[in-house]
């Protein structure tokens, strides 16, 4: 989990401007002792003429002047750590980068020792992102004054910037030696840590921290995440009730508490805290939703909440009874279970307590139309919209999607047409994307291509990665012939996306068979059909597909295979309409 506090980034620090304060004056200046022979950066007095002028030039701007007379001084001393300096400086000023390096660098090797060449040339590296060359040079800098703080951090963000996290922390490290106070580098040194997983020693820091700087919620929640990470569960929940006791109010330890019961699975321990966190008075009644939607969720991808969301739930109705959201949560942990008939229960309770409640209306229908009972999906949209002060995208796109699916493609496109009436700022992409999507399968169902193509079309100007949309798109391209190239690439992209799928695989067969290879069409289409043997155009596909090459037995039995699965389909259409 992220450190809760603020903590300041260090690694866009601009470099170059502590070495501009810094540097004026100093061009001459020699720190140490050269470890090989060198010119002196003292000039003959014709050289120091033409120096004195390259530095007025420079002063004044005039820095092309500038270059050539420091250039014309090197003519006569080439290792003059001084004049590579300054043509560093100069070229620096100009943004030109790799120039400024080169001379840097020249003036770092005629003059080890000088610190003040080498914090340039450090800065120049770190400014170009060679972060591990900047390194190098801070750690240089600091084996000569391993006490100075400012520099310590420039190499500490160094390695940060190159991804080196366990020297970076060795050099927060080194400033907690000099500063164990450094309020800075301790959080750091926490963010690292938990980088790191070093966990213990993330207690101790943020133990200091805390210490100098005192507790808050933040901190204690993030002490007591460490004692879980190191296997300390008591230590835990006394730090989360530390944060209770002190603000009962605070959610987060609340939520905290109850997924450390709900790991420590017993369940009566978890129903005590669970009805003390209903029951109190502290925490909003949104707050209390908030949690119990959490752990709703949380049960989808883990087992360990499966049973405890439903107990939860049971009792959130039970601590609050004439709330509408609280139906609303259980029957969506019930749908998720698919127990409909509980689920739709739930809803409709919500609905009859507040008949204004989106959600609970929302829900309803959406259960409806998992059972496939699109007739009372669309009774339950028209009730909305008799309570309702204005109908919502959400609706609009289900109703759509309920009129398609029973039957009523024109209706479902008048309504949806609706949906570009509806601001985008205030409702989410794939809302959109789901009406035209629903369009374009309406406009199929009708037979009017050109239109469900243009739908389909605008589906993926809105989302072009969509695989439903660029699966339907590319069979409308086949099945009339038109664009088998782009129709290949669409497929193709399609089952990447979902390479099991047998409607995709299908689709890909068939182009393949539009292309003209019949036996690699042959291949795929098999393996649609071993996907939903019950599909009648697949068995069709394949009957083309063995047509062409000549086995007309195959081609034959799978025709008939077609037939039988539609006449069967249309039998159990008539059956369930007299119902």
């Amino acid at each position: 989990m992220p450190i809760p506090m603020k903590i300041r980034s260090r690694t866009c620090i601009s470099f170059l401007l502590f070495f501009f304060v810094l540097l004026p004056g100093c061009a001459a200046t020699s720190e140490g002792t050269a470890s090989r022979k060198v010119e002196a950066d003292s000039l003959s007095a014709a050289a120091d003429r033409l120096f004195v002028d390259g530095a007025f030039a420079a002063a004044k701007g005039d820095y092309e002047s500038a270059v050539s007379k420091y250039r014309e001084v090197l003519l006569s001393q080439s290792r003059n750590a001084a004049v590579h300096f300054a043509l560093s400086r100069v070229f620096l000023v100009q943004s030109k980068q790799d120039s400024a390096r080169y001379y840097s660098e020249r003036a770092v090797y005629y003059n080890p020792g000088n610190r003040f060449y080498r914090k340039l040339l450090a800065g120049i590296c770190f400014e170009m992102k060679d972060y591990r060359a900047a390194a190098d040079q801070f750690e240089q800098l600091v084996a000569g004054e391993p006490s100075d703080i400012r520099t310590l951090f420039y190499l500490a963000h160094s390695y940060l910037a190159a991804g080196m996290n366990e020297q970076a922390l060795n050099a927060f490290s080194r400033i907690l030696s000099v500063d164990p106070a450094d309020e800075n580098a301790l959080t750091q040194s926490l963010w690292l840590q938990f980088k790191l997983k070093r966990y213990t020693s993330a207690i101790a820091t943020l133990e200091k921290l805390m210490t100098q700087g005192g507790e808050n919620e933040k901190l204690l929640l993030t002490l007591g995440e460490l004692y879980l990470r190191t296997g300390q569960p008591k230590k835990a929940l006394d730090t989360f009730n530390r944060v209770i006791v002190a603000d009962a109010s605070y959610l987060p330890a609340w939520i905290a508490v109850l997924e450390v019961r709900a790991d420590q699975g017993d369940r009566e321990v978890f129903l005590g805290d669970l009805r003390r966190f209903y029951a109190g008075e502290d925490i909003a009644y949104e707050g209390k939703v908030e949690a119990t939607r959490l752990f709703m969720l949380k049960a989808r991808n883990d087992e360990t909440y499966g049973a405890l969301a439903e107990v939860m739930t049971g009792e959130f109705v039970k601590a609050f009874p004439g709330k509408a959201d609280a139906y609303v949560v259980r029957g969506m942990s019930r749908l998720y279970r698919k127990e409909y008939g509980p689920a739709i229960e739930d809803f409709r309770k919500a609905v009859a307590i507040d008949p204004r409640n989106e959600s609970a209306r929302v829900e309803l229908v959406s259960a409806w139309m998992t059972q496939g009972d699109y007739r009372q999906a669309l009774e339950s949209v028209r009730a909305a919209g008799k309570h309702l002060r204005e109908s919502s995208l959400r609706l609009t796109v289900l109703e759509g999607y309920a009129l398609f699916r029973s039957e009523r493609s024109r209706e479902a496109i008048q309504v949806l047409d609706r949906a570009a009436s509806f601001d985008r700022d205030d409702n989410p992409e794939w809302q959109f994307i789901q009406a035209r999507l629903t369009q374009a399968m309406a406009f199929d169902k009708l037979q009017e291509a050109d239109k469900s193509m243009a739908a389909y079309e605008a589906v993926l100007e809105l989302d072009s990665e969509n695989a439903l949309a660029q699966n339907n798109l590319a069979y409308l391209f086949a099945e009339r012939g038109l664009h088998l190239q782009r129709a290949f690439e669409l497929s193709s992209k399609a089952v990447e996306a979902d390479p099991e799928n047998p409607v995709f695989l299908d689709t890909l067969g068939w182009i393949y068979f539009r292309m003209g290879d019949y036996r690699k069409a042959r291949d795929i289409l098999r393996k649609a059909l071993s996907g939903k043997p019950e599909e009648p155009e697949i068995h069709e596909h394949l009957a083309e597909v063995y047509r062409v090459l000549g086995d007309s037995a195959k081609a034959g039995r799978f025709m008939e295979n077609a037939r039988k699965i539609r006449r069967e389909g249309a039998l159990e259409k008539a059956v369930e309409t007299q119902k």
